[in-house]
């Protein structure tokens, strides 16, 4: 977004949220932020790194299995543990705080389009460090994606088991011990991190709500952008890139897609991996009673969230696919996560009195 635009857009959000407050329609702010830090640090963002790990961890005994018998079943069994764990790391996304790992760690897991011809010039050489800056856009679930899914069964076995071997085996082991040190640093409290995000009630820009509501809200924009607005060509003159695609080569896009997406409703709530409600930022905007041209703001959101969960449960076979056939809702969704961005980057951080503070490039 550029920097005259972003001035236009705050400053007009400043007014309207001044004149909504001069109504006399708002409630005084005395909401307890450390609540919501608590319910999301101990019922979300813990929880949902121990499954990752977890996950991450089966995914690398079932390549030992494959690379011990490369059987049709264990390709699928390979195949079916990267598929999960890739899902499971769409619910850890949005926490790009804390130490070097997580600030990273979308980076490291991530970064699409992989670049194959990186990963297939890797193939034959012996303790390549995935790690260098070299390696940045060859790496991770995209990588692995990649090698798992692209050509035959004979293809795929030859890459993951002879050629590309050591490559695999170094992929798949970055991704198991980034997870476990994003799910280690939350657990065992690392340089207190763990505490102090529970308790601080700041809204300077550090605090742990800044922290989250960034992190948060960015997430959303992955959602717009890189799930769909690139593939779709929404920065190319509405001209389609499907290599732009999250999970390419596995066709897994529109599962990843629906399950972010439930997700980043889920952390707007408040609710746990079971669903269970708590303490989120729904609950502050209530608190608020916060307006949007009339209409309760939070209301607005999750009517938003609901639409594009119908929307998206339209959608068949890859985002590609949908993209090609069916634009109509491919289209539909995107404006409405537009209008969800809208709400939660502008109306909803200037209720809750929070600074965005990273910086947006995708020039919408």
């Amino acid at each position: 977004m550029k920097l005259k635009s972003l001035i236009t857009i705050t400053s007009a959000a400043s007014l309207m949220w001044s004149c909504v407050n001069d109504s006399g329609n708002e409630n005084v702010d005395d909401f307890d932020i450390t609540e919501i830090l608590a319910n999301a640090a101990d019922n979300i963002i813990l929880p949902q790194f121990e499954d990752l790990k977890e996950s991450t961890d089966e995914l690398n005994s079932a390549y030992a299995d494959f690379q011990s018998s490369s059987t049709p079943e264990n390709l699928t069994a390979l195949q079916s543990k990267f598929k999960d764990s890739y899902a499971l790391w769409q619910a850890c996304s949005f926490v790009n705080y804390g130490n070097s790992t997580l600030v990273s760690l979308s980076g490291a897991l991530n970064t699409y389009p992989t670049d194959t011809a990186n990963i297939n010039s890797t193939f034959g050489l012996t303790e390549v460090n995935l790690e260098s800056a070299s390696y940045v856009d060859a790496i991770g679930f995209p990588g692995l994606d990649y090698i798992l899914f692209e050509g035959s069964e004979n293809q795929i076995t030859d890459r993951a088991t002879n050629t590309g071997s050591e490559y695999c085996s170094n992929n798949v082991e970055l991704i198991k011990t980034k997870s476990e040190s994003a799910y280690n640093y939350w657990k065992n409290n690392t340089d207190g991190f763990y505490s102090d995000f529970k308790t601080n009630a700041s809204k300077s820009v550090g605090s742990p709500f800044t922290f989250f509501v960034n992190g948060y809200v960015k997430n959303v924009e992955v959602l717009k952008n890189g799930q769909l607005g690139f593939p779709a060509g929404k920065f190319t003159l509405n001209n389609p890139q499907p290599d732009q695609s999250e999970a390419l080569y596995s066709g897994h896009s529109v599962a990843l897609f629906k399950a972010h997406l439930a997700n980043l409703k889920r952390i707007y709530k408040g609710e746990d991996l079971l669903g269970t409600d708590g303490i989120g930022l729904d609950d502050y905007l209530k608190s608020l009673g916060t307006k949007r041209d009339g209409q309760d703001l939070n209301e607005l959101i999750l009517t938003t969230f609901n639409t594009l969960e119908e929307k998206a449960n339209q959608l068949s076979g890859t985002m590609n696919e949908a993209i090609q056939n069916q634009s109509e809702i491919t289209d539909e969704l995107y404006q409405k996560i537009k209008e969800l961005v809208a709400y939660l980057k502008v109306d909803m951080t200037n209720a809750i009195g929070v600074q965005i503070t990273y910086i947006d490039n995708d020039g919408d």
